[in-house]
């Protein structure tokens, strides 16, 4: 198991949020759930996670702009991990790529999968 990692999670969907919020603390680590982009960038801002997993469609901005500030505010030393409930087409993916983020996962996310992209904190 990867040591405790500090992760923020943001989707507008509360349910989704809080759930996988709870399997991540379950986990071992400590985690922030936000349903809103500007909460997001300002819990980010004292929390300083380790991990971010982003949902890249929100009703106040989109994921992708949402990378791109959290790479201006902390740089490059955090992982950034996108989700989405699109098919993940490879156009998307790549989107993904370019607004900073390290990996793309298609909605509902495989827990085992997502947690493998957690690094070492």
């Amino acid at each position: 198991m990867h040591a405790k990692c500090r992760v923020l999670i943001l989707d507008d969907n509360a349910g989704e949020a809080d759930s996988l919020g709870e399997v991540i603390k379950l986990k071992g680590h400590d985690v922030r759930v936000c349903y809103a982009a500007v909460d997001a960038l300002k819990v980010a801002a004292a929390f300083k996670p380790d991990v971010y997993v982003l949902d890249i469609g929100l009703p106040d901005f989109d994921g992708r702009e949402v990378a791109r500030a959290l790479r201006a505010m902390h740089g490059p030393g955090q992982v950034l991990i996108a989700l989405s409930g699109h098919v993940m087409a490879r156009d998307v993916a790549a989107a993904a790529r370019m607004a900073g983020f390290d990996h793309y996962l298609p909605k509902p996310a495989d827990i085992n999968e997502l947690l493998a992209l957690f690094p070492q904190c």
